[in-house]
């Protein structure tokens, strides 16, 4: 097992030089990111409002992944190609693990990952696997021992962008535009689809849907790989469709400012339910309290989920520096992540701000960091090149 020694807390720098810009977009009282481990110290004295951390690490940050809410487990996918797991109560390592990859051409897999924040990965079944510019693996998730691994065709720069999902006893990936199933247990290839799928697939029940990789969203039986329906109508999809309660939401991204459009449909049948298009936003989108949430730009939305209606709306600051801002939503809020440090929450039902989490500075002239959110309940954890950080509280066992 190992662990990360307890950070200590570094020596005040000197004071910035205010200017009004400055000034205005750090807020009023702007506090440090002064992080340590396991909730104690400065961070942990500060007042709820400020943002109520449990823990930081300044370990190597990218995607975090709750297979199953955060009683199961916390896994990263990191930018130096490791895949860890930690207490999400403390943030104490509890294994690392490199992932296995080719050198790609020129140089362009290790100047990927550094972009895009760590190998897709995903989590369940016992297991957790990463996909790589050369295989799918996967590790024991108690333990971190390799349980197998399996060549991928010749890579693809898209490989960055898909990944795997893990249930019902299957890893079901996207490479290419084929996708797979293979058995979690010993990686034995179930079925393989045609090709035509692209981006990050999501199960429901016995039920694989998956983005076309020249529009529309397609549904596949988990056992079987047979395809169940298509529906065209809803143009080119960028990120993973959303099911809950019956309906798969999407997020057409558009070509410019308000050309976005979300479409609900039917998960049994593909039929369209409702959609909304001419939206101000396009980047995010996640389903929670029967909310249907939306982030582009400064503008961060929540549509009814049963119909599509405007619920309200909340402005959100445009990060400062190089990368891209996330959001993500569960049962107990809404966060969103700016690629200068920022993490706010907001109440799922109304919109209105909870707390706001910021470092003593804004930095303009950062180094490209996607920022990668997972929530459950009122805690969330934020995954970026700086490290990492869990605030809110994490829900009873």
């Amino acid at each position: 097992m190992n662990s990360e020694a307890p950070r200590t807390e570094p020596p005040t720098p000197p004071p910035p030089r205010l200017n009004r810009r400055r000034l205005l977009l750090s807020g009023a009282g702007g506090l440090g990111a002064l992080a340590v481990s396991g909730g104690i110290g400065w961070w942990a004295r500060r007042e709820g409002s400020r943002g109520p951390r449990l823990w930081s690490s300044d370990g190597p940050g990218g995607r975090v992944v709750l297979p199953a809410g955060a009683q199961q487990g916390l896994f990263v996918s990191g930018y130096d190609g490791t895949v860890r797991s930690l207490d999400p109560a403390t943030g104490a390592v509890r294994w690392s693990r490199p992932v296995r990859a080719a050198a790609a051409v020129d140089g362009l897999g290790d100047w990927q990952l550094a972009n895009s924040g760590g190998w897709r990965v995903a989590a369940g079944d016992g297991v957790v696997c990463a996909v790589s510019t050369s295989h799918l693996q996967a590790f024991d998730a108690v333990s971190g021992d390799p349980r197998w691994e399996v060549p991928l065709p010749d890579w693809d720069e898209s490989a960055f962008e898909q990944g795997p999902v893990v249930g019902g006893g299957g890893v079901f990936a996207v490479h290419g535009s084929s996708l797979r199933c293979h058995a979690a247990a010993d990686g034995a290839l179930r079925w393989s689809g045609d090709p035509g799928t692209s981006g990050v697939p999501a199960l429901a029940g016995d039920t694989l849907y998956a983005a076309g990789q020249h529009g529309g969203v397609l549904a596949f039986d988990a056992g079987s790989g047979e395809r169940r329906w298509s529906q065209d109508a809803v143009g080119r999809v960028t990120v993973p469709p959303v099911v809950s309660g019956g309906v798969v939401h999407v997020l057409h991204n558009g070509t410019g400012v308000g050309s976005a459009a979300v479409f609900a449909l039917d998960a049994a049948t593909g039929r369209v339910l409702w959609q909304r298009g001419r939206l101000p936003v396009a980047g995010s989108l996640s389903v929670a309290d029967g909310s249907v949430c939306l982030l582009g730009g400064d503008r961060l939305m929540a549509l009814d989920a049963a119909g599509g209606d405007t619920r309200w709306t909340a402005e959100v600051p445009v990060g400062l520096g190089r990368g891209i801002s996330s959001m993500t939503a569960a049962d107990g809020g809404v966060y969103v992540g700016t690629n200068d440090e920022r993490l706010l929450a907001f109440d799922p039902g109304t919109g209105r701000p909870r707390w706001r989490d910021e470092p003593r500075r804004l930095e303009e002239g950062t180094e490209y960091a996607r920022v990668s959110l997972a929530a459950a309940g009122s805690a969330v954890f934020r995954g970026s090149r700086t490290g990492l950080h869990a605030l809110g509280a994490l829900p009873s066992a």
